[in-house]
């Protein structure tokens, strides 16, 4: 028997092969049924790409989980199932956080979309007016889950309260419950200017929907780009801390900080319903030595990498690749050595910059193929976050897997040997 939502029990007793597949779509058949002792945790895995995540919990902390992504882009998507990831091709905002195959989800992972906070982007996000209307759908979500919290007396909503109308009601209670559908909730995205803007508000919309509805969320993961202003952030975090989460914290992170050969920082937040979180997991015990993109990708000492041809205007048109290299970006397809402009990068070479094993299966257009690289989360910084988030040892892994895409000879060569 399934509680789905309010609604009477779902009884799953003679159903066949064919109804349970139907009922669980889009979703695994198996998730319609409580996982078996050792059976690994279920993960949602939202604008899931073509595998950063997924990648850097596998191969890299090598943490077993029973993981569904859900992504629009069918070639990203298809990336990610050529590496062995499942994927469900589809909007986000299309699915139905209350569907009954989630009810043992324990984990939420969530990178929606950046370019409307990047500064090399239009800058949405930043819009005040923008702004204001994602904060009125923060608190829409908790009114659509959680409702509000009344000690006594009649509460100000002016809808159906479910605890003020009932007859028995003493006067005295918590939180009233739903009070708005989630078609209500992201209502005020179409006012935005662009609706990428509105897409954050997926981390509350399901985290807060999976806590209400199932209570088995156990954790939270969310990555965005490290200009996402820190009164999002907060409000995201309060939100989660009204809803009876444990913890939650935010932190801008630099993978070049955590040996890859490339700069890359992001903000990442994580959160746990279970225990207080240690911020302080997410530093290493010993500082890595700077990994050169020349010694991740064996090239000759000297390299210099062009990447806006003879353009003038600010920005510099070249990086030596004997430091780590520049923030990787879908125009490293036009990238070249300057000394020999048809020396371009594979996409191998791209990305290994960003923590991808060479070999990597890579689906789609170049263009579009480097898209990929240039949005992916590095699994080097999954492998940290998830790591530092459930209390694994994620740096002696961390340590092992760089050495083996990278083939440094020594193993001094992750260590910041000054320190």
């Amino acid at each position: 028997m399934l509680d789905y939502g309010y609604t009477e029990p779902i009884d799953l007793t003679g159903l066949n092969a064919e109804e349970l597949r139907e009922l669980a779509a889009p979703w695994p058949v198996e998730w319609l049924f409580p996982p078996r002792d050792g059976e690994p945790e279920r993960v949602v895995n939202l604008f899931s790409g073509p595998g950063g995540w997924c990648v850097g919990i596998r191969d890299v902390l090598r943490r077993p989980a029973d993981m569904v992504g859900v992504e629009m882009h069918k070639d990203a998507a298809a990336t990610a199932e050529a590496a062995g990831f499942r994927r469900i091709v589809a909007d986000v905002t299309t699915l139905d956080p209350n569907h009954p195959a989630l009810r043992w989800v324990r984990g939420l992972i969530v990178s929606a979309p950046c370019q409307c906070w990047t500064p090399s982007g239009k800058r949405a996000g930043h819009d005040h007016r923008n702004q204001d209307l994602l904060m009125d759908v923060f608190t829409s979500a908790a009114e659509a889950t959680f409702g509000h919290f009344h000690d006594a007396g009649p509460c100000e909503w002016e809808g159906d309260c479910s605890i003020c109308a009932d007859p028995d009601w003493d006067g005295y209670s918590g939180f009233t419950g739903p009070l708005l559908t989630l078609n209500e909730v992201r209502a005020p995205i179409e006012q935005m200017t662009d609706a990428r803007v509105g897409l954050l508000a997926e981390v509350l919309i399901w985290a807060l929907t999976l806590t209400w509805r199932y209570a088995n969320l156990e954790w939270l993961a969310m990555e965005q780009s490290s200009a996402l202003p820190e009164d999002v952030l907060d409000a995201i975090k309060d939100e989660l801390l009204c809803a009876d989460w444990v913890d939650a914290r935010y932190r801008v992170l630099d993978a070049v900080d955590y040996g890859l050969a490339s700069r890359r920082k992001r903000v990442f937040l994580i959160a746990s319903r279970c225990h207080f979180l240690d911020v302080e997991a997410l530093t290493p015990k010993r500082p890595f030595r700077p990994v050169s993109a020349a010694a991740a990708l064996h090239w000759p000492v000297g390299v210099r990498v062009n990447t806006r041809g003879e353009r003038k205007t600010p920005g510099g048109n070249e990086w030596s690749a004997d430091k780590p290299s520049i923030s990787i970006t879908s125009k490293i397809r036009g990238w070249y050595w300057a000394h020999d402009k048809d020396r371009r990068f594979s996409l191998d070479e791209a990305a290994l910059l960003v923590g991808f094993a060479p070999g990597y299966p890579w689906t789609g257009s170049r263009s579009g193929c480097c898209q990929q690289i240039g949005d992916v989360v590095a699994p080097t910084m999954s492998c940290v976050v998830i790591g530092a988030l459930l209390r694994e040892p994620w740096e002696p892994r961390l340590r092992d897997y760089l050495h083996v895409i990278y083939r440094l000879a020594e193993s001094n060569e992750l260590y910041d040997v000054a320190a």
